[in-house]
């Protein structure tokens, strides 16, 4: 007949206790996740406009093209982390989504000033010019990162109901979350972000703070 001893007993105790304690943090980890996704896909499109302006200008094809192309490959995001969220439901995907993204934002100010000169020259004779060119550079040198930002609220909804169930509760909490750090990745970079740090220290910055986000997740879910 096993006997379990007191012993035993508390290491049960300790073992549980931690365990909660990690799924906690990781639980928070994600909701902190999507709130700074959230905020770097703004951020990045304020800052992809105030980058585009001397070589396209600010018109409304510039501010059409960067909104409604962004909008796009969010939904083109939505979309695609939907199907990894069902394919791979681990939280330490979520987390190679999340750091990747960093990385193409951080590659960014390297080449978004080759890109905007070649497009500025080779539509400068076009009657639409501004229009193709804002077109271009955009798909060239935001589509990836958008995408990538886009899958983090479908995937953190997949995750989040893996662990606390609640499918219509968890949705909203979770877009709720996201829409507020859009909301931040609006006006910090608005009124602090760019005027005083300039736009390709806003996209460095957007990049580092994800990144270490990301690294965060790998390495907690990595050990779990």
């Amino acid at each position: 007949m096993a006997i379990t001893t007191g012993s035993q007993k508390r290491q049960t105790s300790h073992d549980s206790l931690e365990t909660a304690q990690t799924s906690s943090f990781q639980g928070w980890l994600v909701l902190l996740l999507v709130f700074v996704a959230g905020a770097a896909s703004l951020c990045v499109e304020m800052a992809a406009t105030r980058k585009m302006t001397p070589y396209v200008g600010d018109s409304l094809f510039v501010w059409a093209s960067v909104i409604g192309l962004i909008l796009l490959y969010l939904t083109v995001g939505y979309y695609v982390g939907g199907i990894l969220s069902d394919r791979y439901p681990r939280p330490l995907y979520l987390y190679y989504i999340t750091a990747l993204a960093s990385l193409f934002i951080a590659l960014i100010p390297l080449l978004a000033d080759p890109v905007l000169r070649w497009v500025q020259l080779t539509f400068a004779d076009y009657e639409l010019g501004v229009l193709y060119a804002s077109l271009i550079a955009i798909m060239l040198l935001f589509a990836i990162p958008t995408i990538l930002l886009g899958c983090v609220s479908p995937y953190a909804i997949r995750i989040r109901i893996q662990q606390i169930g609640s499918a219509g509760r968890t949705a909203g909490v979770l877009y709720a979350i996201s829409t507020a750090g859009s909301i931040l990745g609006t006006f910090v970079p608005v009124l602090v972000l760019l005027p005083y740090l300039g736009t390709n220290l806003t996209f460095l910055l957007s990049a580092l703070v994800l990144l270490l986000l990301s690294v965060a997740g790998i390495l907690t879910n990595r050990k779990a």
